[in-house]
């Protein structure tokens, strides 16, 4: 059974989404301290219709100490930023052949969100949202409702995947300079990793405009929609079996 664990991350990108089409079970990290570099309240999004530049769409926070968790995170909801960010995703992709079949569910959940007053639960509901324009049904769980305590940080995903029952652990390959092997050895976890980013860079999608994986993954919903974004997430998975021989690639919807 593979577990994968991420932070809940704002309408985050392809890669983020393939590690929980590949995973029996999904984790979202949301007991661990946030960390103001990473992209839990913001996404790259394309500037323009035409343009491969980014263009940041940030989440406001409400000033909290250095070390809040990131479940304690409150959003800043003194003025309109939902419309601000519909606005900007519509301005960058309004012309994008499917931009009409999925940004009405998009701007539904993001406006339906407005009760909700922190940033992990506005995170969940966007990549809930985002699942279900994929038709994607996996078990996905909160870290913060699993009773796993004072576990070093080294140790947090092994502990995780170990209490779910897990015997694979698919991480990011941008981790893989913070996960010790033999933390899973011990443990008889299989430790595999994904690069859907380089994947990307040799087997580009058929794009109209210039083609970049760090976009949030409404890039390519909008541009080869869900069909495609599935159909890559197949090859990726076929490509990595022909490598390495692994099963866990057969994982998936």
């Amino acid at each position: 059974m593979i577990v994968s664990i991420h932070q809940p991350n704002y309408i985050p990108w392809l890669g983020y989404f393939y590690k929980i089409w590949a995973s029996d079970v999904f984790v979202l990290l949301d007991n661990v301290q946030y960390n103001s570099q990473s992209f839990t309240k913001r996404v790259f999004v394309r500037k323009n219709i035409t343009d491969a530049d980014h263009s940041y769409i940030s989440v406001p926070i409400i000033k909290h100490h250095r070390l809040t968790n990131i479940n304690d995170l409150v959003i800043c909801n003194r003025y309109n930023w939902r419309e601000k960010h519909l606005n900007k995703i519509y301005n960058s992709y309004h012309k994008a052949p499917n931009f009409n079949l999925y940004f009405p569910q998009i701007k539904h959940s993001l406006l339906a969100s407005k009760s909700q007053l922190l940033l992990s639960e506005i995170n969940e509901t966007m990549i809930f949202s985002v699942l279900d324009i994929l038709g994607i049904q996996k078990n996905i769980v909160r870290s913060s409702d699993l009773p796993i305590k004072d576990v070093r940080k080294d140790d947090l995903t092994a502990a995780i995947t170990l209490h779910l029952g897990g015997t694979a652990y698919l991480s990011g390959v941008g981790a893989k300079k913070y996960q010790h092997q033999e933390t899973y050895d011990n443990q008889k976890i299989e430790l595999i990793f994904s690069d859907l980013g380089s994947f990307m860079k040799t087997h580009p999608p058929q794009y109209p405009v210039a083609f970049d994986s760090s976009f949030s993954i409404l890039d390519a919903l909008f541009y080869i929609g869900k069909e495609g974004v599935l159909q890559l997430f197949e090859a990726y998975r076929d490509s990595e079996m022909a490598n390495s021989g692994a099963d866990y690639s057969r994982r998936g919807n």
